[in-house]
């Protein structure tokens, strides 16, 4: 591990004693053979193209533990049914976090919502089929913005994604052009903060998605569906 961390593939910096441990862990397994390169960096997170002993492509994403939004993600958290008894510890709230992520993906990609496909999680540390080709992540939405792309498609395949992810039970929260991948057709990514149906303000969530999904494809011209939120609301009450 520490000869990999030195050839500068991945930024050392990124990665406390226990985060070492549990990609240690991930490997051995069989999980992970290799990370290559950091394709994804954020405040509170980064996202590392890897591979397996197949020499297939993985997204890793490993959490920050000094640098998470801690009081965001616990106020996410209590509020969700499934982890209610959780310590209130930074260490506790980043695991889970990573744990909740990893179940809103199960959900999804059971229910067939185009997405990757969630491999494991342990620790601060989840694993999941890599969206793109050769350890280059496709482009979001938002990256595309100028391109010539059947938008009509596109978005008629969104809205379908939001009707079986709303069946499920799973409202996303943050979905925007940002959070959608386009490998020849669109990939809904990030469920960090995904609630359940059962949440106090999951209406309220799940009309926001609506208005950032048709307010960026009305800009290309789509003819957007008007009764949308009206259609997945009613698939919750």
């Amino acid at each position: 591990m520490e000869d990999f961390l030195s050839e500068g593939k991945v930024e050392g910096k990124v990665y406390d004693k226990r985060t070492l441990m549990a990609i240690f862990k991930l490997m051995k397994r069989g999980i992970i053979k290799t990370l290559e390169s950091t394709v994804k960096e954020g405040k509170e997170s980064v996202v590392v193209a890897a591979k397996n002993k197949e020499g297939e492509w993985l997204a890793v994403k490993i959490y920050r533990v000094e640098h998470c939004d801690f009081k965001s993600m616990w106020k996410y958290l209590i509020s969700d049914y499934r982890f209610e008894r959780i310590r209130k510890s930074r260490w506790h709230v980043v695991i889970n976090w990573a744990k909740r992520e990893f179940k809103n993906m199960q959900i999804a990609y059971e229910a067939e919502v185009t997405c990757p496909k969630p491999i494991s999680v342990y620790e601060n540390v989840l694993v999941m089929s890599f969206i793109g080709e050769d350890g280059i992540p496709a482009p979001t939405l938002a990256q595309l913005e100028n391109e010539e792309l059947n938008w009509d498609e596109i978005y008629n395949q969104v809205k379908s994604e939001m009707i079986k992810l709303t069946k499920a039970g799973i409202i996303h929260t943050d979905l925007s052009a940002f959070n959608i991948l386009y490998y020849d057709k669109a990939y809904i990514i990030d469920f960090s903060q995904g609630v359940t149906e059962r949440h106090p303000l999951a209406l309220h969530f799940l009309e926001r998605d609506v208005k950032n999904i048709n307010e960026f494809f009305r800009k290309k011209n789509v003819e957007i569906d008007e009764t949308l939120f009206e259609s997945l609301r009613r698939l919750i009450e």
